[in-house]
C-alpha cells in the first residue's frame, strides 16, 4: 500500500513528458499546403456559384431548326413544266445543270408530235372563220325577217283595230238612233191612246183616228227596224274583233317561226365560235412551245437533255433557283413551343457551314451567330404537327452574303423567350416546367366563357 502512490506519481510524470513532445504520427497525417489552398479555392468557388445562381440572368430560348429560303415566294425554287405534248426540238447551246440564265433566255423548243399540225390548225381556223361569217350573215337576214314580220303584224293588228273601232262607232250610232225611235214610239203611242179614248167617247172623228194609228204603227215598225240594225251592228263588232284576233295570230305565228329560225342560226354560229376557240387554244399552246427562263437564276435540275425526247403535258422540263438577296429562314417548331413564340420575337441563327459558338443562356457572347426577328407564323401545321415560323434579318446585324447563304442551307435557331435568374432556370429544368413568356401580346384578349342558361 505504501508503494502505490509513488508508482502513480511516476506514471503521471511519464505521460506529461510524452504530451509535451510532438507526436510523429500526427505529423505524418497533416494536410499539405496545396490541399489547403485547393480547399479554400473550392470554398470560394462554391460561394461564387451560389452568388451566380442568385444574381446572374439567364435567357430562355426555344431551339429549332430549318433552312434558308427567299422571302418572296416568287423568288424561291421553281419547276417549269411542259404546257403541251410533243418532242424536244432544240435545247439552248451549252445549257447544263448549274448554268446561270437571265430572264427570257432561250431554254428549249417543243415540237408537236404530228408534222405540220400548226398549219393544219390554222387552215381549220380560217375555214371556221368563213363559216362563222356566213352564219353571222344568215343570222342578220333572219333578224331582218323577224323585224319585217313584227312590223307586218303590228300593221295588220292596227288596221283590224280600226275596223273594230268603226264597227263599234256604228253600233253606238245605232244605239242612239234606237233611243230616238223609241222616244218617238212612246210619243205616238200616247197620242194613239188619247185619240182612241176620244173616238170611243164620240168626240173625235174616225178619219183623224186612222191617221194617228198609222203614225203609231209606222213608229213601231221603224223602232223594230232600228233594233234589227243594232243587232246586226253588234254582230259586226264581234266579227271584226274575231277577225282582228285571227290576223294577229297569223302574223304572230310568222314572227314565232322567224324567231325559232333566228335562234337556230344563232346556235349554229355559237357552235362555230366554240370550235374556233378550241382550235385557237391549241394554236396558243403551240405558240408556247418555245420555253424561256422565267427570271434570272441558276438551272438546278435539267431532266430534258437530248433532242427528240418525247414529253407529255405536265412533265418537268427544268428547275430554276432565282437570284435573290432578300433571304429568310423558315424554322419548324412543335405545337408545344409555338404558344411561346410571338411575331417580332428575337431569334439567334447559326447557319450550316458557318463556324459559330453559341452560348444558349447568354446570346450576347455568342460567336458566329446572327440575329433575326419573327415576321410570320403559319396558321396551321404542315400535316405532321410542325408549324412554320418565318424569320427575317435585322438592319443592325446583316446576314452573310449570298455566296455563303444559298437557298436550302440548313440553319439552327434559338427563339429568345423570357429572361429569368439562373437558379430559376435550374429549378425549372429539374422539375420539367415549360419556359416562361416574356410578355403577353397586346392583341390577345381574355376569352369570354359563354353563360349556360339553366
Amino acid at each position: 500500500m505504501g508503494g502505490t502512490p509513488s508508482a502513480s506519481t511516476s506514471a503521471a510524470g511519464t505521460l506529461g513528458r510524452a504530451q509535451s513532445k510532438p507526436l510523429p504520427v500526427l505529423n505524418l497525417v497533416q494536410s499539405s499546403v496545396w490541399a489547403k489552398r485547393l480547399a479554400k479555392t473550392l470554398w470560394w468557388c462554391m460561394l461564387l456559384a451560389v452568388a451566380a445562381l442568385v444574381w446572374l440572368p439567364w435567357q430562355q430560348t426555344s431551339r429549332t431548326s430549318g433552312r434558308v429560303v427567299a422571302f418572296v415566294p416568287q423568288q424561291r425554287q421553281q419547276t417549269v413544266t411542259a404546257q403541251a405534248e410533243g418532242v424536244v426540238g432544240r435545247i439552248g447551246p451549252g445549257l447544263v445543270e448549274g448554268s446561270v440564265v437571265k430572264a427570257g433566255d432561250f431554254i428549249m423548243t417543243i415540237e408537236p408530235l404530228a408534222a405540220g399540225l400548226k398549219q393544219q390548225l390554222e387552215s381549220q381556223v380560217q375555214q371556221l372563220k368563213n363559216k362563222l361569217d356566213f352564219a353571222n350573215k344568215t343570222t342578220g337576214a333572219f333578224e331582218e325577217q323577224k323585224r319585217a314580220y313584227e312590223s307586218a303584224r303590228d300593221f295588220a293588228v292596227e288596221a283590224a283595230d280600226q275596223l273594230v273601232l268603226a264597227a263599234q262607232n256604228k253600233y253606238a250610232a245605232k244605239e242612239q238612233e234606237l233611243a230616238a225611235y223609241q222616244a218617238k214610239e212612246r210619243q205616238t203611242k200616247l197620242d194613239f191612246d188619247r185619240q182612241t179614248k176620244l173616238v170611243e167617247e164620240g168626240i173625235r172623228a174616225n178619219r183623224d183616228f186612222e191617221k194617228i194609228r198609222a203614225e203609231y204603227e209606222t213608229a213601231v215598225a221603224l223602232r223594230q227596224s232600228v233594233e234589227k240594225d243594232l243587232e246586226a251592228a253588234g254582230n259586226e263588232v264581234t266579227a271584226k274583233q274575231k277577225e282582228r284576233e285571227q290576223k294577229r295570230l297569223e302574223a304572230q305565228s310568222k314572227v314565232d317561226y322567224a324567231e325559232a329560225t333566228l335562234q337556230k342560226a344563232r346556235g349554229e354560229a355559237a357552235t362555230v365560235e366554240k370550235d374556233m376557240l378550241d382550235l385557237q387554244i391549241k394554236l396558243s399552246e403551240l405558240d408556247r412551245m418555245e420555253v424561256t427562263a422565267p427570271q434570272d437564276g441558276t438551272i438546278f435540275r435539267l431532266p430534258i437533255f437530248e433532242q427528240g425526247q418525247q414529253i407529255k403535258k405536265g412533265d418537268e422540263l427544268f428547275t430554276i433557283v432565282p437570284d435573290t438577296t432578300d433571304h429568310a429562314v423558315e424554322l419548324f417548331m412543335s405545337g408545344n413551343d409555338l404558344p411561346l413564340v410571338q411575331i417580332g420575337a428575337e431569334v439567334r441563327l447559326q447557319f450550316e457551314g458557318w463556324p459559330a459558338v453559341q452560348f444558349v443562356g447568354w446570346p450576347s457572347v455568342a460567336i458566329g451567330s446572327f440575329g433575326g426577328v419573327v415576321s410570320a407564323i403559319d396558321a396551321t401545321d404542315d400535316g405532321q404537327g410542325q408549324f412554320r415560323v418565318l424569320v427575317r434579318p435585322t438592319d443592325e446585324e446583316p446576314w452573310p452574303a449570298g455566296i455563303y447563304l444559298r437557298q436550302g442551307v440548313r440553319a439552327n435557331g434559338w427563339v429568345m423567350l423570357g429572361q429569368v435568374p439562373l437558379w430559376f432556370e435550374l429549378w425549372r429544368q429539374l422539375n420539367g416546367f415549360p419556359p416562361t413568356i416574356s410578355e403577353t401580346p397586346k392583341e390577345d384578349k381574355p376569352v369570354k366563357v359563354p353563360k349556360i342558361k339553366g
